[in-house]
């Protein structure tokens, strides 16, 4: 397994990849298939190409040369806020769960996020039904502060979103 950043040539991979996240797992993203079908792979290389200023990254795990999965990592740049990010869409393809390449490529991501100077700790939303993701959260060290009831609303079913804190500026 290798894991990098995401570049302008992974990015049909990536298409493809996201679409098969959002048809199968709807309620883990504030994106829908309807959202994100239409883009051209011009307009997705634009949004995982690593932006300039180090506001957001997008990692991809790979499996015998193909994506299995991908997080994002957003380093907001205002100034009260540079001590935090977040991490958004993650997501390894079914096939390829339970053999730790969600976990690999979380610690990848955490350990990027140590290394970026002055943040402090790591956010991140989790739809509150989905007790595998947040497990794997949780064996990081990642810890729920709080909830947002009816979060997504899809079709007329709504879900709530947990809060999870990783503090990085904490150690034992």
């Amino acid at each position: 397994m290798d894991i990098r950043l995401l570049d302008r040539n992974d990015a049909p991979a990536y298409q493809a990849l996201r679409l098969q996240a959002l048809r199968e797992s709807p309620d883990a993203f504030s994106a829908s298939h309807e959202d994100e079908a239409t883009r051209s792979i011009d307009e997705v290389a634009a949004r995982i190409v690593p932006a300039a200023d180090g506001s957001m990254c997008m990692f991809g795990i790979f499996e015998s040369g193909a994506l299995a999965g991908f997080v994002a990592l957003v380093h907001p740049q205002r100034k009260k806020l540079r001590h935090g990010a977040e991490l958004a869409g993650m997501y390894v393809a079914p096939a390829l769960r339970r053999r730790g390449l969600g976990a690999v490529l979380l610690h990848a991501v955490i350990a990027h996020a140590r290394s970026i100077d002055g943040v402090r700790q790591l956010g991140l939303g989790v739809n509150a039904t989905n007790e595998a993701a947040k497990a794997l959260y949780r064996s990081a060290g990642f810890v729920r502060w709080g909830v947002q009831p009816r979060a997504l609303q899809i079709g007329n079913v709504f879900h709530d979103e947990e809060h999870l804190l990783l503090r990085l500026d904490v150690t034992g």
